[in-house]
This record gives C-alpha cells, structure tokens and sequence, in this order.
C-alpha cells in the first residue's frame, strides 16, 4: 500500500494532479484529479492506448465533440476511448479520471 498526497502530483504539463506510473511504479493504471475555472476551455480525451472514465465531482460542463455540446452535471460519467473533446466549464469544475493503458507503450 502506497498513500499520496495528490496537491503533491500537480503536472504542468498537463494542467492536473497525476498519480501515475512515476509513482506507482508500474504502467498500468493511473489516476487524475483536475480543477477548471468556470469559462474556460480544456482540450481533453483519452490518448491512443489508453480508455478513461471521467467523472465530474462538482460543478457543470459541456463536452463538445465533433461540433456537438453535450450537458455534463455533477456526479455524471462518461467514459472514453481515444476520444479527443473539448471540456467547457459552465461554473467552477472539479473531476477525477480512472484510466488504464490498453496496449503496452512507453511515454
């Protein structure tokens, strides 16, 4: 058992808070915690090789993919598969991504 403080992960990067196969040791599973402001824009989606499940912990969202807007509310999911989507944050936005490595790959 391994316990991390995950204000201790932040990635600039990225923009979020990481705990992945850096701290873990292993490159199977990671996990994601991100903050967006209300009215900003965030290019997201599950990279080639890896399936996602976000998951909105506080706040309303858009997902736009393809041109199309779609409401994400507060303790609502949506999983991806090589996805890319913009995230629009309608208020002040917290979420958490489950995510696993499909294929083997390095990063």
């Amino acid at each position: 058992m391994k316990i991390f403080n995950i204000k201790d992960c932040y990635q600039n990067d990225w923009d979020e808070y990481i705990i992945g196969s850096r701290e873990i040791g292993k490159h199977s599973v990671y996990f994601v915690y991100g903050e967006v402001p209300r009215n900003e824009r965030r290019k997201m989606g599950a990279p080639k090789g890896h399936d996602e499940i976000l998951y909105l912990l506080s706040g309303e969202a858009l997902i736009e993919k393809d041109g199309v807007e779609t409401k994400f509310a507060k303790e609502q999911a949506v999983y991806m598969e090589n996805d890319p989507y913009t995230f629009i944050a309608l208020t002040d936005c917290h979420y958490v991504v489950a995510g696993a490595h499909t294929m083997q790959h390095n990063h």
